[in-house]
């Protein structure tokens, strides 16, 4: 029987047939490419996608005083948000995302429904809280987390992630080893598991992220802040091999709340700074060892206090009155480098915008980035127009005096 929603929508629906026909077909491509280039790689078993898939949540911990400290900063956040400059205001995109799937861990942190919120968080990277940061492939959740996984998807998920591993290869220069990778196991991550170690979605960015962080700071004492930081990715890799790293964290609270749970529970012993639990000045600053802080709270950050400020998209995605309101405050607190990923349209933006003022900071660096474009070109499906479609830019800025022993080096 057809449904009578077909029948209403036709168009609609026969666009949505369309797509999904043609993501399975580049699904198959990809997946038959790299099942031919890596054929005779030891780590291409199908096997090691159903073991990285399985559930492996830890219920084994007493969360109640972390989740009621975590949603106590939440209702903070969100209730002073309200009269925030609309620079610091969720976009668009945001706000779509919490209309589409966040409900439900909204009300848990603002009632403090803390059973609730445990059964979330316990299952992070598969719960509909962790939307806008982590996903299943192609959004496929039924297909990849249910009992068993189809070929056709496993081929492309491990043809995906060792075409990822290949580039974070090349891109650290073969320094580290695939157990560099492993995550603390918080949440219920996916991913695949090579060789006794389980490496989670996207874990090959957020390490060589951390790895080009660590490469900029020339002092053993160092502090970094990230616009965006997600759920905490990169601030984990960075934590875990530079300990002596004071790592600041400025987001959207429903992001903030996640990378809480994420990193309090992976760095128990550090210090951690939340939301309206004192007040910033750089006294609490050197007290603590990460701070974690909605995005409005740039505006009261003391000048001089961080060595590197960095974003992976959000600077680039941002409005451009967002973007100018950002940068004057990244520019007071900074006092060494600004380093950027994003999007070649919001990247020239930036670099205008730095070069209207006193050039405070001056482009030292900039690549191309083949993190969002590279399981494109290296299977050879979408071609040059693909990949054009989808150039992301990484860019240094340093300080004058910093930029020109740089280029002197």
């Amino acid at each position: 029987m057809v449904k009578i929603k077909y029948l209403r929508h036709p168009l609609q629906t026969a666009n949505n047939a369309r797509n999904m026909f043609a993501t399975r077909l580049s699904m198959w491509r990809f997946a038959r490419h790299g099942a031919r280039r890596f054929r005779n790689d030891p780590r291409y078993d199908l096997q090691n996608v159903t073991d990285g898939f399985k559930s492996r949540i830890d219920a084994s911990s007493d969360d109640d005083a972390l989740l009621e400290r975590i949603c106590t900063a939440y209702i903070r956040a969100v209730n002073q948000q309200k009269s925030a400059p609309s620079a610091y205001q969720p976009t668009e995109w945001w706000q779509e995302v919490r209309h589409r799937g966040l409900g439900p861990v909204i009300r848990a942190l603002l009632t403090k429904d803390i059973a609730s919120l445990r059964g979330m968080y316990r299952n992070f990277f598969r719960d509909s809280c962790s939307l806008g940061l982590l996903a299943p492939p192609f959004g496929m959740a039924k297909a990849y987390f249910g009992s068993t996984i189809k070929d056709t998807h496993r081929h492309f998920y491990l043809s995906h992630v060792l075409y990822r591993f290949e580039y974070w290869k090349e891109q650290t220069k073969g320094r580290f080893a695939l157990r560099d990778l492993a995550g603390p196991g918080i949440g219920n991550p996916f991913g695949v598991l090579i060789d006794g170690t389980h490496i989670n979605v996207g874990a090959e960015y957020a390490h060589y992220c951390a790895h080009r962080i660590d490469s900029m700071l020339d002092t053993e004492f160092a502090t970094v802040a990230e616009i965006g930081g997600g759920f905490g990715g990169m601030a984990y890799y960075l934590l875990r091999d530079r300990p002596n790293t004071t790592y600041f964290d400025f987001d959207v609270p429903e992001s903030i709340a996640l990378a809480s749970y994420y990193l309090i529970k992976a760095f128990p012993k550090l210090k951690f700074l939340l939301y309206g639990e004192d007040e910033l000045t750089k006294k609490t600053i050197a007290d603590a060892d990460v701070v974690l802080l909605p995005a409005f709270e740039l505006e009261n950050m003391p000048a001089e206090s961080v060595d590197i400020t960095f974003s992976s998209h959000v600077m680039s995605d941002i409005s451009p009155g967002a973007m100018a309101e950002y940068l004057r405050h990244i520019e007071r607190i900074t006092t060494n480098c600004l380093f950027l990923i994003g999007k070649q349209q919001g990247s020239e933006s930036i670099s205008e915008l730095l070069n209207l003022k006193e050039k405070s900071f001056e482009l030292s660096e900039t690549r191309t980035s083949g993190w969002h474009s590279h399981k494109i070109s290296g299977a050879g499906v979408g071609g040059a127009a693909g990949l054009a479609a989808s150039t992301m830019f990484e860019q240094c800025y340093t300080r004058g005096h910093l930029s020109r022993r740089v280029r002197a080096s």
